[in-house]
């Protein structure tokens, strides 16, 4: 019996010490601990609805309008216990018009219609498309979804322009603040199309007044995944994989074709709904430029209280108190390079 308690305490320890250490000793003979982050730990699960399916974090919710048809889809994926951390995706939007003068037209002659109470997007760019989200979405909110479906992008501003998507535009990483107040960062998308032009006379008494286009635009393929800014950087990867893993059914493919040949047949290019764009999205963030990451994680840190190392056995990064480097004498812990600020970090190292 003895025998087997021994080699039961020698098979744990053996165990133990294979596995990674949850505590660090400091010079002074006092340990430190090691907490995961939530990111390391997360489990996924499968949202299929018979319209869409895709792998979301464990305990996320899926929210989509009751009112939605398929050619203007929506749905978010958000973390319960803080919506800041969400995952946002829009098959189309429309009825904007190109310019201030014709939405000026729409509220003189029409203005009861939906193209005299959306913003103008002008110039015709994704960038000026999310500068007037606010405006859209109280309207969405207002008339369409019936109640605060979509959040505010407060004060968006481009960090790097990291190319072009499929329909053409641009994949922009930016930063914003919530209504709460939270700065936050994240990855955007969407295509603003025109179909063709529509000119009448800026007064409609006067044949010889100057012209006005009032084609109205439509926006395809409204993507973005968003976190607080200083966590961004962990939580792109698993945002991601939300986008990487989203399919839809026959039955959706089906739908969103014959409603949008029915509305306008000459628009070919967003047929291949299955196209998510999420390699070309992955492909832009690996290339993106790491400055920014580095000047605002290094501004987090310092705000917070902490300093980075890495495990050298493991290369995992670790937020850790500051002063820590100067408590620890082992050579197993080590203050990062800049580049490192640019990747995930494993957990915390905490008194």
């Amino acid at each position: 019996m003895k025998k087997k308690i021994i080699l039961l305490l020698l098979l744990a320890f053996l165990l133990i010490g294979c596995g990674k250490s949850n505590v660090i000793s400091l010079k002074n003979g006092k340990t430190v601990k090691i907490t995961p982050s939530e990111t390391k730990s997360i489990q996924f699960e499968n949202f299929n609805n018979g319209l869409i399916s895709l792998t979301i974090p464990k305990g996320w919710k899926v929210d989509i309008p009751s009112t939605i048809d398929y050619i203007h889809y929506t749905f978010k994926v958000y973390n319960p216990s803080n919506p800041e951390y969400m995952f946002f995706f829009g098959m189309k939007l429309e009825g904007y018009m190109k310019s201030e003068r014709a939405l000026n037209w729409q509220k003189k002659y029409y203005p009861n219609e939906i193209f005299a109470k959306l913003p103008a997007i002008s110039p015709q760019t994704t960038e000026a498309f999310y500068k007037i989200w606010n405006q859209s979405a109280d309207y969405s909110n207002k008339n369409e979804v019936k109640y605060s479906y979509f959040k505010h992008i407060n004060n968006f501003e481009v960090i790097e322009d990291l190319g072009k998507d499929e329909l053409g535009g641009s994949i922009l990483r930016a930063k914003f603040t919530t209504d709460a107040g939270t700065l936050s960062q994240g990855l955007f998308t969407a295509s603003v199309k025109s179909a063709g032009t529509y000119y009448v006379s800026e007064n409609i008494w006067n044949i010889y007044s100057s012209q006005i286009d009032v084609w109205p635009l439509m926006v395809y393929n409204i993507i973005y995944m968003a976190t607080p800014d200083d966590d961004f950087v962990n939580w792109q990867p698993i945002l991601e994989k939300c986008l990487n893993t989203l399919e839809f059914s026959e039955t959706f493919v089906n739908g969103f074709n014959k409603e949008e040949q029915s509305v306008m047949a000459t628009f070919k290019a967003n047929q291949k709904v299955y196209d998510a764009m999420s390699d070309m999205i992955m492909d832009s963030w690996e290339k993106r430029n790491n400055s920014y990451d580095i000047m605002s994680q290094k501004q987090s840190d310092a705000t917070l209280g902490y300093e980075r190392v890495y495990d050298t056995e493991t290369g995992e990064i670790y937020k850790a108190y500051n002063g820590f480097t100067d408590d620890y004498s082992g050579e197993r812990y080590k203050t990062i390079t800049d580049d490192m600020y640019t990747k995930s970090i494993a957990g915390y190292i905490e008194k």
